[in-house]
């Protein structure tokens, strides 16, 4: 997930501009160097759950949201909270989808626990495709979800419930200099 102000700097699986290519690389080629996909493959980004995980990357210096594993996903709007929603994150039929599920105690943040928005939207596409500022020149195989939440700073949550379903949740935030989130 990638604020769409930063997308057209993610490169998927193509090599980093102006980066030295050996002859024969392919993203994942040791030796070779590290594009934006082996990236958010890397394990250590991640915070594991039963079916997938979060984790951060730096793109041009800001953070981006990796979902570990392809499982479905959706997003749903809140309105009545001063804006944000949550992504929904299930592999498992007839499982407890709903966020209230989510004991309260169960929200945590993981890294770094604020996204900012200039232009208001987020694109979640498969990291292995390369970004671009319109998501329609985004060739990634499933699509771009486009999540339109409104500029500014966006505290992000996750959490999993009993049935494993893995829960995100955006909601607003006062930024402090550095990057951190002020606490409610």
């Amino acid at each position: 997930m990638i604020p769409a102000e930063l997308a057209e700097h993610w490169r998927g699986t193509l090599p980093p501009v102006g980066a030295e290519v050996p002859e024969g690389w392919s993203w994942g080629t040791p030796g070779g160097p590290e594009c934006d996909y082996d990236r958010a493959c890397d394990p250590s980004v991640s915070e594991a759950t039963p079916f997938g995980g979060f984790g951060w990357v730096e793109v041009q210096g800001q953070p981006v949201l990796v979902l570990d594993s392809e499982i479905h996903t959706w997003f749903e709007a809140d309105e009545a909270d001063s804006g944000g929603g949550i992504l929904v994150r299930s592999s498992a039929d007839g499982a407890d989808e709903d966020p209230g599920s989510v004991p309260v105690q169960s929200w945590h943040t993981v890294g770094s626990d604020v996204i900012s928005l200039s232009d208001g939207r987020l694109y979640m596409f498969d990291s292995a495709y390369n970004g671009a500022a319109d998501p329609e020149q985004i060739q990634a195989f499933d699509g771009v979800a486009v999540i339109e939440l409104g500029a500014g700073h966006w505290r992000v949550d996750f959490a999993t419930n009993r049935d494993a379903v893995d829960f995100v949740r955006f909601r607003p935030s006062e930024a402090r200099r550095g990057g951190a989130a002020a606490q409610p």
